[in-house]
């Protein structure tokens, strides 16, 4: 299926340029692989994206890392790690809640395979040592939960798929198969944009941002500033549906965000944050509800250091040793924030026009997809263009 994106439907969030793929792959030796288990009108459909911030043979040079949870009812491994060290130097893997075990199992065996493909020694694979990143949605309303789970072979072929993938699959593919986002289709949704290093300078960072959504209610729906999803339900003369709020229904998204701008963890921790700015800006005041895990991961490919020391501790006491790096100015990051924001919130609709055929799942459930074409028309409209 064509790639069709919001920018199609007459909106492109923010001011900042989209990168040649409008991707998170636009991030130089950004790898993603997806896997996707089942068919449209089954009882599931799974499957897992497995994202390798760098080439996978440098996979254990430390990425620096930040994060923001704006509420906690999910989860994303590797979290304390992030906390105390600063960087993370794993792949990461995202799947539906009930994959989360054998998710996190494949990529230690992913890692373990590896290092004995290379001859790495155990000496140098614990020094290498990172707690595998596995962020989860929980895929129950269009899936049978009791048949969610995947195997080690789906996540292996996943990263198979890593080494030669061209483009992210959005929608019901990968880890986002099987979630929905404001009760349409949604799932796996990605963008970037391009952020100049200076007035004279050519150069440019890329900032790229993949998501799975799996959140939202209908008439909480705004694209550009118009309440969409109320609109939508006006002309079906439906009202909105009474809802429990309960996990089936509240939902989560995880946001990844990958940029090559050098940058440190409390920047990432800030570049993180900004994330959500995006996110309320497809859901308004309805995000980050109770049951929702809504958890963003920022990470920077630009410092590639060394955390190993040339001299061993003796009795525990060695000399202190120190990387050089690059920092991005405190006071050009106001920019990176606008990237972020701008990336997460075109990342979540593509998630939703990629949803756009309609999803039948668990005992015949039919989700229609968001109806795109009523879309451009409303966006025509009613968008103010200043």
């Amino acid at each position: 299926m064509t790639r069709i994106t919001i920018s199609d439907l007459g909106y492109t969030p923010g001011q900042l340029p989209a990168g040649p793929k409008n991707s998170i792959l636009d991030v130089k030796g950004v790898h993603v692989g997806q896997v996707t288990i089942g068919e449209d009108g089954e009882d599931v459909r799974k499957g897992v994206t497995v994202i390798l911030p760098r080439n996978p043979d440098d996979i254990y040079i430390p990425c620096y890392a930040g994060m923001h949870t704006l509420n906690g009812n999910g989860e994303v491994s590797g979290s304390y790690q992030i906390k105390d060290w600063g960087f993370t130097n794993t792949p990461i893997a995202l799947t539906n809640s009930c994959s989360f075990g054998i998710a996190f199992h494949s990529v230690w065996q992913w890692t373990l395979q590896r290092a004995k493909e290379k001859g790495t020694s155990l000496d140098d694979l614990s020094h290498n040592y990172g707690t595998p990143i596995v962020g989860e949605t929980a895929d129950w309303h269009l899936n049978d939960v009791y048949q969610s789970t995947l195997k080690e072979e789906n996540i292996m072929e996943a990263f198979k798929n890593a080494l030669t993938q061209e483009e992210v699959l959005e929608g019901q593919h990968g880890g986002g198969a099987g979630m929905t986002c404001h009760m349409f289709p949604g799932g796996t949704g990605t963008s970037s944009r391009l952020v100049k290093e200076s007035k004279d300078s050519e150069k440019e960072y890329s900032v790229g941002v993949l998501v799975q959504t799996n959140y939202g209610h209908n008439y909480d729906l705004q694209i550009a500033g118009i309440p969409i999803g109320k609109l939508l339900l006006k002309e079906q003369r439906e009202p909105a549906a009474n809802v429990s709020t309960g996990k089936a229904d509240d939902g989560s998204i995880i946001i990844v965000l990958i940029t090559d701008a050098p940058m440190l963890p409390h920047q990432l921790n800030r570049l993180a944050r900004h994330c959500a700015v995006g996110l309320a800006q497809v859901g308004g005041h309805g995000i980050g509800r109770n049951f929702s895990g809504d958890i963003i991961l920022a990470l920077s490919t630009a410092n590639k250091t060394n955390e190993r020391v040339a001299v061993p501790q003796v009795m525990g006491v060695g000399p202190v040793e120190v990387n050089q790096i690059e920092i991005l100015k405190n006071e050009s990051v106001d920019t990176m924030f606008r990237a972020a924001s701008e990336a997460t919130e075109e990342a979540i609709l593509n998630s939703m026009v990629a949803g756009r055929d309609g999803r039948t799942g668990y005992q015949g459930l039919h989700l229609p997809g968001l109806p795109i074409d009523r879309v451009r028309e409303l966006l025509a409209k009613h968008r103010v263009i200043i």
